[in-house]
């Protein structure tokens, strides 16, 4: 009976999490799970929810969408940026974390940790001018920012304030983190 309650309960989380960040990798949504010892209720999860058409489920893609037109509407940026979320969580305790509004771009995700605000900004070597000068004009008082970049090479073209870090995410979501040499 206990474990039936603690599916259920994975069940409601990861239809949360799903619709949270409309697209998420099969290994991100496990990796959420393992932080706290429960990725082994994932995939009987993933198929209640998938008969209920909760979630849709891309096997060659290996990737759960909150419905259909979700995996063409995906954006590699903000995969990239859940990956280092996932690796920061199990790290340190993140108390909340979200998807920024497409408002606040390059933002990707906003989290609380330690109950500081952090966010993770996501830069592709042609964006770099561009944030640079939307960052600029906008400083965010008391936010750390985390950014993912392409490769390292970018790192020193960014002049952001407030950065806590630089990294880069590998094939299968290995994260990589540089400081940036002042």
């Amino acid at each position: 009976m206990e474990n039936q309650n603690k599916q259920k309960i994975v069940e409601r989380e990861v239809k949360e999490l799903i619709q949270k960040y409309n697209v998420l990798y099969k290994g991100q949504l496990y990796g959420f799970f393992a932080i706290d010892g429960r990725e082994h209720f994932v995939g009987k999860a993933l198929k209640a929810l998938e008969k209920e058409r909760n979630v849709f489920i891309h096997q060659e893609m290996k990737m759960i969408a909150a419905n259909e037109e979700s995996f063409g509407a995906r954006e590699f940026g903000t995969l990239q940026c859940v990956w280092v979320l996932l690796g920061i969580m199990h790290q340190k305790k993140v108390e909340e974390h979200f998807l920024a509004s497409k408002e606040e771009y390059p933002v990707r995700i906003i989290f609380v940790g330690d109950g500081e605000i952090y966010d993770i900004l996501y830069v592709s070597e042609a964006d770099i001018s561009l944030v640079n000068n939307l960052f600029a004009r906008k400083r965010i008082d008391g936010c750390g920012h985390i950014v993912v970049v392409e490769k390292p090479e970018d790192i020193p073209a960014i002049q952001i304030p407030d950065i806590v870090g630089f990294c880069t995410v590998k094939e299968g979501g290995e994260v990589e983190y540089y400081c940036k040499n002042e």
